[in-house]
């Protein structure tokens, strides 16, 4: 009975930290030596090659003098630029599920493009970007 309960816990533990996207490009600041620190939870990591997988609740903050593109699961491609502040609040996305699917990103300062992939065709409303001052150009 309780390896089925630590079973079920460990299990719920990796859904939960499930990965959600990849880091697929990055300009690295030589200052820094990273293209970017990620905070998740308590721990920073620095981020210092593309490759690194992105999970929901993810804060990903550039430098003076780096860039990051995220491609998420549903190929959502984020480019985050110089001195930016993105943060993952939510990301739900199940191929059978479309309607459940959601993206709440939230960039706090800096400069980004975004160009919406399934979630975005699929459940437009549940895409949503927070910040407090922007200014929008959208093209297609």
């Amino acid at each position: 009975m309780i390896k089925n309960f630590m079973y079920i816990i460990a299990l719920q533990s990796l859904l939960l930290c499930a990965n959600i996207g990849v880091i697929e490009k990055g300009d690295i600041d030589k200052f820094e030596n990273a293209i970017a620190l990620v905070t998740r939870g308590n721990e920073v990591i620095s981020v210092t090659s593309p490759g690194f997988e992105v999970q929901e609740s993810d804060t990903i903050k550039t430098f003076r003098k780096s860039t990051v593109t995220i491609r998420l699961n549903d190929n959502t491609i984020i480019k985050i630029g110089q001195k930016t502040t993105l943060n993952i609040e939510k990301y739900l996305y199940d191929t059978k599920n479309k309607s459940g699917n959601a993206a709440n990103l939230k960039i706090e300062n800096g400069t980004f493009q975004i160009k919406t992939g399934t979630i975005g065709d699929d459940a437009p409303k549940n895409f949503k970007i927070k910040t407090k001052f922007s200014t929008i150009g959208l093209r297609g």
